[in-house]
């Protein structure tokens, strides 16, 4: 099987190879209408891009993350500000 990254984004640490050689990246990276994330090092570190165009479940709401849940690491990740939705 391969890992998905989801739609926002993957920290840069995994790009690298490990010191034991592992490759802890995800193979398929996803982009969706946000882009949260998404810089040129994040497409060009995967085998698989795959394009998100809708939010069947909830149609306009897709990638929103509630201010709460936005921690300092999912921030940076996200390269948004902390503690904001």
């Amino acid at each position: 099987g391969r890992s998905n990254s989801g739609e926002g984004g993957e920290n840069v640490n995994r790009f690298e190879y490990d010191e034991n050689g592992d490759w802890r990246r995800s193979a398929i990276k996803q982009v969706a209408s946000g882009r949260f994330g998404v810089t040129s090092h994040y497409p060009t570190n995967c085998t698989d891009i795959q394009i998100k165009m809708a939010q069947g479940a909830k149609p306009g709401e897709g990638g929103q993350l509630p201010g709460h849940k936005v921690y300092p690491w999912v921030a940076e990740v996200r390269h948004s500000t902390p503690g904001v939705g």
